[in-house]
């Protein structure tokens, strides 16, 4: 995974696009795994023509096309790429090749992720991660300058789980649920106290094994 990233960001094809999402995360902090490269632009771009281009030179598979956006398989890993025509909150920094968005503009996506749908159990375990960098209130702040909406809904939506099938937390804490327990109730301190910065939790409890991954957490 690692090697296509890298491959992907120095095509110059693919320069207007920035790594954003939960590997972006994993990048920076290593909280957890991830198998998948979301890639995103600020402008619009030919998608049947970017889709081509990546079928001729990455044997693109099981792609769908639609405006502004190619979701598709490279050597089984999946890649999204869409135009999100929104302001970066603070520029994108690049590490080892690889471009990445803040954690401000991170915690906005999620956010935005999160009052949209609330489906994903990965956004409110990334959320969970990001309120030991910053407090809600940063994020909320975010939220409201990047997409121009009231963040209330937002700060609701974090301790909206109904929509979080019991499957999912079964299969991302098989045999601890109680790791899910701790995730909601960090969650519910957030919205009551959205100025509180929280202590950092062991990245084992995620999986994770700080210094035996080559790359934080990215399934290599």
């Amino acid at each position: 995974m690692w090697e296509l990233m890298q491959r992907l960001m120095k095509d110059e094809v693919l320069k207007d696009f920035v790594l954003v999402g939960g590997t972006a995360l994993s990048l920076k902090i290593g909280h957890r795994l991830s198998v998948d490269i979301d890639l995103f632009r600020q402008d619009g771009f030919d998608a049947k023509e970017l889709h081509i281009y990546l079928e001729d030179n990455y044997n693109a598979q099981s792609a769908h096309v639609f405006k502004n956006s190619v979701m598709t398989f490279i050597d089984d890993i999946k890649v999204d790429l869409i135009s999100h025509q929104y302001p970066y909150l603070k520029p994108f920094e690049t590490v080892e090749d690889v471009r990445l968005v803040s954690l401000e503009d991170i915690g906005a996506m999620k956010l935005l992720a999160i009052a949209q749908s609330g489906r994903r159990i990965k956004d409110f375990v990334d959320m969970y991660q990001l309120l030991e960098y910053n407090p809600l209130v940063v994020y909320l702040e975010g939220y409201a300058r990047k997409y121009g909406a009231n963040p209330i809904g937002a700060r609701n939506a974090i301790n909206d789980f109904n929509n979080v099938s019991s499957k999912q937390i079964m299969e991302y804490f098989p045999g601890k649920k109680e790791e899910w327990e701790k995730i909601i109730e960090r969650l519910w301190h957030a919205k009551i106290n959205i100025r509180t910065l929280f202590e950092p939790v062991r990245k084992e409890d995620y999986g994770i094994k700080p210094g035996n991954n080559k790359r934080r957490g990215f399934k290599i």
